[in-house]
């Protein structure tokens, strides 16, 4: 089995700062929201981000980067055979889960609106399958959950080594990859003691995550 755990992502519900905001306000009057209960999304609430958080509104409210990586992940050959688990984890320490089964919206709009539905209400069920669920839980409680199974961090400065070179299909493995646009991780990732990277140059999220689905599906013949 695979895990990926999508590490500090930017995936937060409006700070409490924030709620107030002039923009923000209006923002949530248009949409019929509650302005606390919206996410914190940069693409349209740069300016309003900036105001609150100087300098932080390249890499705060970030949906987008989840969205695109969930959609490729889940939708992977792993996935369907039923060998790949993901999590991913916020910046405020919240874990998110996923049913293999789940079917994430294409539209980014919707996806937005079922991660607000989420937060509200704490997981999401159909029929008698709940299909996402979030719990409040550090990264490293999270890693240290799966007991025996090789961890590995991907990060830009680690050594840099073939990912094929990591894998073996007889062991469980869990990957944590940085979930956020640009920097480096605020949670402190010390206790992962393998560490690597793929490629001399900073990847985005979901070639990161789809170049180890892929090596792992060939080492398990999938493909």
């Amino acid at each position: 089995m695979l895990t990926i755990i999508l590490a500090d992502t930017e995936l937060e519900t409006m700070p409490e700062r924030m709620v107030d905001d002039y923009a923000i306000r209006k923002i949530a009057k248009k949409s019929g929201k509650r302005s606390g209960e919206m996410l914190l999304d940069s693409n349209y609430m740069h300016t309003a981000i900036e105001r609150s958080f100087p300098g932080e509104s390249t890499r705060r409210g970030r949906p987008d980067i989840v969205h695109t990586f969930l959609l490729t992940s889940l939708e992977s050959i792993l996935n369907r055979s039923g060998n790949l688990r993901i999590l991913v984890h916020t910046r405020n320490d919240r874990v998110i889960s996923f049913s293999p089964s789940v079917r994430i919206p294409r539209a980014y709009n919707r996806f937005t609106g079922l991660v607000e539905d989420l937060f509200r209400k704490g997981k999401i069920v159909s029929g008698n399958e709940t299909l996402m669920s979030v719990e409040d839980k550090s990264l490293r409680n999270l890693v240290d959950s799966f007991g025996e199974a090789r961890k590995i961090l991907l990060w830009p400065k680690a050594d840099q080594r073939p990912m094929h070179t990591v894998i073996d299909s007889g062991k469980d493995l869990l990957c944590v990859i940085g979930g956020f646009a640009g920097g480096d991780f605020i949670t402190d990732t010390g206790f992962i003691e393998e560490k690597i990277s793929i490629y001399p140059e900073e990847l985005t999220v979901w070639t990161v995550s789809g170049e180890i689905i892929a090596q792992y599906e060939r080492a398990l013949k999938l493909v």
